[in-house]
């Protein structure tokens, strides 16, 4: 049986961000502002949009928004001039729509006037080495060793081994 949780009770983000309030074709929430480009079949909801916004979305010049299974699933976009892949182009919104959501599901875009450049952040670095494994050293050793001798030297000395050995026993 499904559990009823209360609509406010959906924020599925950890650190919630800002507030965001629909006035007609503009999106604004403190210190951010969109323009409801497209909204198919009355999409958007400032609500959802709030809970479901990151930071990490202010890069793009493009933000879409389709619902399925009632969840609102949100994707970037950049303008043709800017874009490095083909799937992160504008142009190829309807491609997105068609391949990855469901079909006729609702939708809607926002365009950003003022995309932020992507944070990187510094790599980290360990202060030591990581240990291999005993495994990974003696193969290591193994291969180190039969890369030195040619096939026929090795021949010759596992034939001198099993000799050896045969004397030994």
């Amino acid at each position: 049986m499904k559990k009823e949780i209360a609509p406010e009770l959906y924020n599925y983000n950890k650190f919630p961000g800002p507030e965001f309030v629909c006035l007609e074709q503009l999106v604004k929430s403190d210190d951010l502002s969109f323009d409801l480009v497209d909204n198919y079949r009355d999409a958007f909801d400032a609500q959802v949009f709030s809970q479901r916004f990151s930071p990490i979305l202010l890069r793009y010049d493009y933000i879409v928004g389709d619902w399925g299974n009632d969840q609102l699933r949100l994707k970037g976009f950049y303008r043709p001039e800017k874009a490095l892949n083909h799937l992160d182009n504008m142009n190829h919104l309807e491609d997105y729509l068609k391949e990855f959501c469901n079909y006729g599901c609702a939708y809607f875009v926002l365009y950003n006037h003022q995309p932020q450049e992507a944070i990187e952040e510094p790599a980290f670095i360990s202060q030591r080495p990581r240990k291999k494994s005993y495994r990974s050293r003696i193969r290591n050793k193994i291969g180190k060793k039969d890369n030195k001798l040619s096939n026929k030297e090795q021949y010759e000395e596992r034939k001198q081994n099993f000799v050896i050995r045969q004397k030994k026993g």
